[in-house]
């Protein structure tokens, strides 16, 4: 059974016996279903509670939702049905554990074989975030779709060098901007693993409340999408279907595409974006990729790496840009650790960068989506070679693996790195030849490194809104 990650309502007041009080305060109901190693979950928004009875849906996203329930004193149920080529019924009982929270449980039987559902009907201080909300400000912007030619960076020595020009790949990005004005700042959004339709999927809602916000403030949004000119949807089951450096790349070419457009000050950008666009934040605000692109006097203003990986890629050596950045890491991140990007950070600071890191306990990778923390079976993580390299694959001023890191590497990995290096300098004067490069060296660091297994979500969006707006109105105003 194919499930949406997430559904949200708008309801209007809500008033029953249990709590009598009027939004904005809302419930929420989160279920996540096991059967055997398979599992799927939802969230719903529910904020319109009626003589102790509620509805939510249809929805119409692919299929067809319906949820009935019904609240008697300590006791709830729920009915959820669907249409997707059959129809299904699942049954949720549950008891109030207290006046804000209901514990749930229930079965779906599929194929002989039950899928084991619980979950949560609980009060949330906030409502939901969603397309149906009254966002004033998103609702006046213009849209524009730009597209731009890029490059197909193989490993980041092909950016330092300067040869990522021979490989020319187009992409594209939509610029949001403010109904009026000119001379405006930007914040580039560079997406993650998941790929661009992170910026559409209903379990990001918390994005519109983030434009919304930054146009309020006279800020606009560039959102890139890194993956579709280059034939991908997703990495995260196969990081090597698109080279972790295009994310930087494409970003410190938009700079130049932005500073063309009649209303945008490309002096007063700012980046930010979560796990490989997060990555993506960090590596564009050092100076041997920015000076390379951009000459040394061009540089992004801010920078927001969210949950970036600072294991897999960081200097030795780091050169920061003037620019001012803040990390925003997960503590219980079990994807992108933030421990290495706090010791990045210190080493960043050692060189004069203007940076802060701020590391919040209990948030999971994608902490910023609705879903409650759940399981990435799929998802690729390289954590288990922190026993062999406990400071990461560090890389040197060239852009490969450090000196000091080669001669263990190479005995790990049993691989000549020279060798590889003079592949990737040669390889570079191709059109595409690095980028293929580069997916047979992940292949062959993932069957030594590489394992699947994450943890993802966490129902943080407002908490990530109320961080990234005020830095970037601080920071580009």
């Amino acid at each position: 059974m194919k499930k949406l990650l997430g559904i949200l309502v708008l309801g209007l007041l809500w008033c029953n016996a249990l709590i009598a009080e009027e939004y904005p305060n809302s419930w929420k109901l989160d279920i996540h279903c096991k059967q055997d190693t398979y599992t799927w979950y939802e969230s719903v928004f529910v904020v319109n509670v009626e003589n102790n009875e509620f509805t939510i849906g249809p929805f119409k996203w692919g299929s067809t939702f319906l949820f009935k329930g019904k609240i008697e004193n300590k006791n709830i149920k729920i009915i959820e049905t669907w249409k997707n080529g059959k129809e299904g019924k699942i049954n949720y009982t549950g008891e109030f554990i207290n006046s804000n929270e209901a514990i749930l449980e229930g079965t779906y039987k599929k194929d002989d074989n039950d899928w084991k559902c619980k979950g949560r009907f609980f009060k949330v201080d906030r409502p939901p975030h969603l397309d149906l909300s009254p966002f004033k400000y998103l609702s006046e912007a213009t849209e524009e779709i730009i597209k731009f030619t890029s490059y197909n960076p193989g490993v980041p020595l092909t950016i330092i060098n300067g040869s990522y020009v021979n490989s020319p790949v187009e992409v594209s990005g939509k610029l949001i901007l403010p109904k009026e004005g000119d001379n405006l700042p930007v914040v580039v959004v560079v997406h993650s693993s998941g790929g661009p339709s992170e910026f559409t999927v209903i379990t990001q809602s918390w994005r519109n409340d983030f434009r919304n916000q930054l146009l309020k403030n006279n800020i606009g949004i560039f959102e890139i999408d890194n993956f579709t000119g280059r034939g991908a949807k997703e990495t995260a089951t196969n990081q090597g279907r698109v080279s972790i450096n295009a994310g930087e790349l494409d970003a410190l070419v938009a700079y130049k595409i932005l500073d063309k457009h009649p209303r945008v000050n490309a002096k007063k950008l700012g980046i930010t974006g979560q796990s490989r666009g997060g990555t993506a934040s960090n590596m564009v605000v050092e100076k041997k990729f920015s000076d390379v692109v951009l000459g040394e006097e061009n540089y992004y203003l801010a920078s927001l790496p969210m949950a970036a990986d600072c294991y897999n890629i960081g200097f030795e050596n780091p050169t920061p840009t003037p620019a001012k950045i803040l990390f925003l890491m997960g503590g219980a991140d079990d994807y992108t650790l933030a421990k290495y990007c706090v010791k990045y950070v210190e080493k960043m600071k050692k060189a004069g960068g203007d940076v802060e890191i701020i590391v919040k306990e209990g948030w999971h990778h994608n902490f910023y989506t609705d879903t409650p923390a759940a399981k990435c079976s799929g998802c690729v993580q390289f954590n288990k070679c922190q026993v062999h390299f406990p400071d990461g694959w560090i890389l040197d001023d060239e852009g490969f693996i450090s000196k000091s890191l080669q001669e263990p590497f190479s005995k790990f990995f049993k691989t000549d790195l020279e060798k590889w290096r003079k592949k990737f300098i040669k390889a570079s004067s191709k059109p595409q030849a690095s980028n293929k490069l580069y997916r047979k060296l992940y292949v062959k660091m993932y069957k030594k490194c590489g394992e699947k297994g994450t943890t993802i979500g966490g129902d943080h969006g407002k908490e990530t809104v109320n961080i990234a707006v005020p830095f970037f109105v601080n920071a580009l105003k």
